[in-house]
């Protein structure tokens, strides 16, 4: 792009061209477009909605606004959007705030700080116009210069009264003539605080209230002057800031009562007391965040039954699912210098699953059945288990995933050993890394230490079997080929069988079903769910035969050999693995790095299995 190409477009999307009209006129564009007249819920409630709805992998909705920004989250935003949209209906639930309750590192900021980049973008839209009266510090909305007594002969919903400044305008700069009153469009702004307050609790002895609702500068104050007031306040709080937007409050059950009672009669009455002219009325979403802890403390503290009456809570916890916590990996490494290193494709995946078992609640049965579970979390479905049971899981284990390590403390780790070694950083590396530094973490115990030595023995394990059948693959020269020829014939003879039912000719689809064993009586749900999965709009882009897991995993049988016989190669063709290794993407150190790796523990695991013992990570 062109330097002056780049600065129109810069120009485009950052400037904010001044706006000004008469409020008769205002009047006639509220009345061609009764948006206008919006109330704050109801901007960031369509904000979410103006920004579309897509299809993911897994079939679920997911609002695009938060693509790229929060992964496996799908849930806790689908409460967000509801708590926006009925709010936006005025219903009594705008009365409440908004509370996101999770561990450090769930996602609490992120969500908050991608729905306060959206509603800014949105009201430089035509779609998110939005007007203020001009000079007005809290950019007070036009229709409120209308008396409440003539409001019921507009077609659009106006409440609140003026606040003491603007009337001051009104009276004494445009001696009460409300059509004299100039209006000018609004855009909200993060960086200089228009439209969003951001208030974080410190230490209550010696936090100031003014931080919230404003203060008022003595020096404007006049004695021989009842109305000098009005014009002292200055509407500097977080809260005046937030006005016609979002109040972004973090750490809040750190706040004093003092605090607390502002933000009470703030969402109920939709008022802010000062400590100048009263109150005044604001128009504002409050959002909160806390973590666990804190918010259990609220709960078992009998004082506390006014705020959590006046609570709307969704917890937001750490991710359970393998994949979404390596594209949470991938958005915090982008643009990251590694040094020296190569990454293995398989370390983040180990990482990931390491840290997501610590975030499990054991369903019994074993680590096997731990296992199977954080296979279904992942979408990994087999034939005897499918979405209703993931569901059943949850359902068992609500605060799942509101503890165990968290997604900074993976990064942390894979920076150090990233800045301590050169070559190749894989998964064994990685999961040493996790290790060595969990006697740092706080409050770490003896117990912890023997329950998290045994999911890195499984997470070992896991990366075996990875590891395996990344050779496997490598053993088998033009294999994605191969896989999309055969899941396209799946693809037509499953679109047969929607036609022509049983009668229909479909050898390939026959053979892979033997092949991962599909009772009978499975058929007909695999073959729908293969349907779905081939039509889904977000899959678009993915390879055919990776569309699935089970067919994934049944082309993987039908093409690739048995690690015996990759086993055999690792003695005398370990070059071959190398090069098919590179063929399909990886660096070749990290190539010839897994090679030598599952030579290794192929002649360890025959001694073990000699020996009948175990790997451990905690003796």
């Amino acid at each position: 792009m062109e330097p002056k190409e780049l600065l129109e477009t810069i120009k485009a999307r950052v400037g904010t061209p001044v706006e000004e009209v008469t409020f008769a006129k205002y009047l006639d564009m509220v009345a061609d477009d009764p948006r206008l007249a919006r109330l704050s819920h109801a901007i960031i409630g369509d904000t979410i909605d103006d920004a579309g709805l897509s299809v993911g992998p897994d079939g679920e909705e997911r609002f695009d606004l938060f693509e790229g920004e929060l992964f496996g989250q799908e849930h806790v935003i689908q409460q967000v959007a509801d708590y926006f949209r009925a709010a936006g209906r005025r219903l009594d639930v705008r009365k409440r705030i908004l509370l996101l309750v999770g561990p450090p590192g769930s996602g609490k900021s992120t969500l908050v700080n991608t729905l306060k980049k959206g509603v800014e973008t949105y009201t430089r839209t035509d779609d998110g116009r939005v007007y203020a009266i001009k000079g007005s510090q809290m950019h007070e909305d036009p229709l409120r210069l209308i008396p409440e007594d003539l409001r019921g002969d507009l077609d659009v919903y106006v409440e609140g009264d003026l606040n003491p400044e603007v009337s001051w305008i009104v009276d004494n700069v445009y001696k009460g003539d409300i059509t004299k009153v100039p209006i000018r469009r609004l855009y909200f702004s993060i960086s200089h605080g228009v439209g969003f307050g951001t208030f974080v609790a410190t230490d209550p002895r010696s936090e100031d209230l003014t931080r919230l609702v404003g203060d008022v500068d003595l020096s404007l104050l006049d004695p021989t002057d009842p109305t000098s007031a009005k014009r002292a306040y200055k509407f500097n709080g977080e809260l005046n800031a937030a006005h016609r937007g979002m109040a972004d409050l973090l750490e809040v059950f750190k706040m004093d009562e003092r605090f607390l009672a502002v933000l009470l009669s703030l969402s109920q009455e939709q008022i802010i007391k000062t400590n100048g002219p009263g109150t005044m009325y604001a128009d504002e979403a409050v959002i909160a965040q806390s973590n666990l802890a804190e918010y259990e403390e609220l709960v078992a503290n009998p004082r506390a039954a006014a705020m959590l009456d006046r609570l709307v809570v969704v917890k937001v916890p750490f991710v359970l699912s393998v994949r979404d916590e390596i594209r949470i990996y991938e958005k915090m490494l982008a643009g990251a210098d590694l040094g020296r290193n190569d990454v293995s494709p398989l370390a983040l995946h180990t990482a990931a699953t390491f840290a997501v078992l610590t975030r499990l609640t054991h369903p019994g049965g074993g680590m096997q059945g731990l296992i199977r579970k954080l296979h279904l979390y992942d979408g990994r479905f087999g034939t005897h288990g499918g979405a209703e049971d993931v569901e059943r899981l949850r359902e068992k284990s609500p605060e799942e995933g509101m503890t165990g390590l968290s997604p900074r403390y993976v990064i942390n780790r894979l920076s150090s050993v990233a800045g301590s070694t050169k070559g190749c950083l894989d998964g064994m590396a990685v999961l040493q890394a996790l290790w060595e530094g969990l006697p740092q973490r706080a409050g770490f115990t003896e117990a912890e230490r023997e329950r998290w030595g045994s999911l890195l023995s499984a997470t070992e394990a896991e990366y075996d079997e990875m590891v395996q059948l990344e050779l496997r693959k490598a053993a088998v020269l033009g294999y994605r080929d191969s896989a999309e020829k055969m899941a396209r014939a799946v693809k037509d003879e499953v679109g047969l069988w929607e036609k022509q039912g049983e009668q229909a000719n479909m050898p390939t689809l026959r053979r892979i079903e033997r092949l991962i064993d599909v009772p009978q009586y499975g058929r007909d749900r695999f073959r729908r769910a293969l349907v779905a999965s081939f039509e889904l709009k977000g899959q678009r882009g993915r390879p055919l035969h990776t569309r699935h897991p089970l067919l994934q995993e049944s082309i993987q049988r039908a093409l690739l050999p048995s690690w015996g016989d990759v086993g055999r190669m690792l003695e005398d063709q370990s070059e071959g693995l190398v090069e098919g290794l590179v063929s399909a993407g990886w660096k070749k150190g990290c190539a010839r790095h897994v090679v030598e790796y599952a030579h290794k523990f192929t002649e360890s695991k025959r001694d073990r299995d000699r020996k009948g013992e175990q790997p451990t990570w905690y003796s």
